[in-house]
């Protein structure tokens, strides 16, 4: 099954549905339909800043003569001095008149879900990879936040070629040394696809980074917290009920000492209580901040032993047409 599912949109300049998705740039007035990404079948289980200031077009729109080329300079220098990746357009050539955005978009989510369904820990001509490259099997990829939403797409006609710049929350949920882990990865992407014969033929689409890139701003869906905080909290009893010498993946990184035996986990507050949500408008997720209390008992060299720790933690949940994901939780601090 696919990851995507079709949501009806509107055509226009940062016009928005209700599921706060838009596009920036030469758009068609008509209905059109579009991905939107979200949860699978697989259980609810740093990083970038949480906000970007200005529109999704930021760069180049808000500069004009002068102004864009000292941002084309600086942008270039950085990608000499600092060694990142190649500048994305800062302008773009005018379309050819057959062709509309939402085609685009359509093109470059067809390519994503063939990158989602892939059982490669790093599939060619896709934005994702996992880093461990040993021993790692049962590969399966989602992405969060949208990927589609509020793209930047410039034309080069030099090239007969769109480019498009978005941002999506990938998750690898895999297996490596016989243990189920989970890697969740905030990236931003570029997707090249090339216009020929009539036809829109996606290249590749490779994650990227580089100064001076359009910002990519998407919309706050507003779900009310008691979903968000109904999530959270089944999340972390899953995550105590599944602790075995550790927690499972996705959950707070920390265990008792080596060779401790006859572990029990169990909270000793509630990790809501003072918990905060903010919406990360670069990646559209929600970000939730609070403290857990935890307490776990075990037996280590024969004798038993309690340690309580309360760390402050973030966890990254993303909300989808089928209700909020709980993406990771993470410790903040350690205590």
């Amino acid at each position: 099954m696919s990851v995507a599912d079709r949501q009806t949109g509107f055509g226009g300049e940062r016009q928005a549905n209700v599921k706060g998705s838009y596009y920036e740039g030469n758009v068609d007035k008509s209905t059109h339909t579009h991905h939107h990404y979200g949860t699978s079948s697989n259980p609810d289980s740093s990083q970038d800043e949480a906000t970007e200031s200005g529109p999704g077009n930021g760069a180049a729109a808000a500069a004009g003569g002068g102004g864009l080329g000292v941002i084309v300079v600086l942008a270039v220098l950085g990608y000499f001095i600092l060694g990142g990746d190649e500048p994305f357009p800062a302008t773009s050539d005018p379309w050819p008149g057959e062709v509309k955005q939402e085609a685009v978009v359509a093109a470059v989510g067809v390519w994503l879900d063939k990158c989602a369904k892939s059982a490669s820990a790093a599939p060619a001509n896709c934005p994702q990879s996992i880093i461990e490259t040993s021993n790692v099997s049962k590969v399966h990829w989602n992405f969060h936040g949208n990927p589609l939403e509020a793209a930047v797409i410039h034309y080069t006609e030099a090239e007969s070629r769109f480019d498009m710049l978005g941002t999506v929350i990938v998750t690898a949920d895999y297996t490596a040394a016989k243990e189920l882990r989970r890697a969740v990865t905030p990236a931003k992407f570029w997707a090249k696809v090339k216009w020929a014969d009539g036809k829109l033929d996606v290249q590749e689409i490779k994650e990227h980074s580089a100064i001076g890139d359009p910002d990519v701003m998407k919309q706050d869906p507003k779900v009310p917290w008691e979903l968000v905080a109904a999530k959270l909290s089944d999340a972390f009893t899953r995550c105590v009920r599944g602790a075995k010498s550790a927690m499972p993946a996705g959950c707070p990184e920390w265990s008792p000492p080596s060779g401790a035996e006859k572990i029990n986990w169990s909270f000793t507050g509630d990790p809501l209580l003072t918990a905060r949500a903010t919406f990360d408008p670069k990646f559209a997720i929600y970000r939730v901040k609070g403290t857990y209390e935890l307490a776990v008992r075990y037996s280590w060299l024969g004798t038993t032993k309690t340690d309580t720790r309360d760390p402050t933690y973030e966890a990254w949940i993303a909300p989808t047409m089928a209700g909020p994901v709980v993406l990771q939780i993470k410790d903040t601090t350690t205590a």
